[in-house]
């Protein structure tokens, strides 16, 4: 036990779905959506920025940030339990949704620190 080499430890036991089908679809579209929006949001930003943050405020554009990214940051972290639980650790779906979680994360955070206590 004490010099067992740890192959095992990357392999997830298979226990059948976390979330039922309807949740899970409710997941995947919710993240879809926001990944679409967060897109079209982040484009219209690279287009015309300075007549955004005239129109809407640079708080309330940080506040936008915030939502859309907190939109795909939400669903990606209730998809990795569920993903891990019927395939390895490793698998595509666990490291897309863990990667997406970790960015959206890392993005969105100190713009929703910014768009509350500004």
């Amino acid at each position: 036990m004490l010099f067992d080499d740890g192959e095992d430890e990357l392999h997830a036991y298979v226990r059948g779905p976390l979330y039922p089908r309807p949740i899970l679809y409710a997941l995947l579209i919710v993240f879809g959506i926001s990944a679409m929006l967060t897109v079209d949001w982040f484009g219209l930003l690279l287009l015309n920025s300075e007549g955004v943050i005239r129109q809407m405020g640079a708080l309330n554009v940080l506040r936008v940030n915030a939502v859309l990214l907190g939109g795909i940051a939400v669903p990606s972290i209730l998809l990795v339990p569920h993903y891990k639980r019927l395939y390895t650790y490793t698998s595509e779906e666990n490291v897309f949704f863990t990667l997406t979680f970790a960015l959206s994360f890392l993005l969105g955070a100190p713009c929703a620190l910014v768009g509350i206590f500004a």
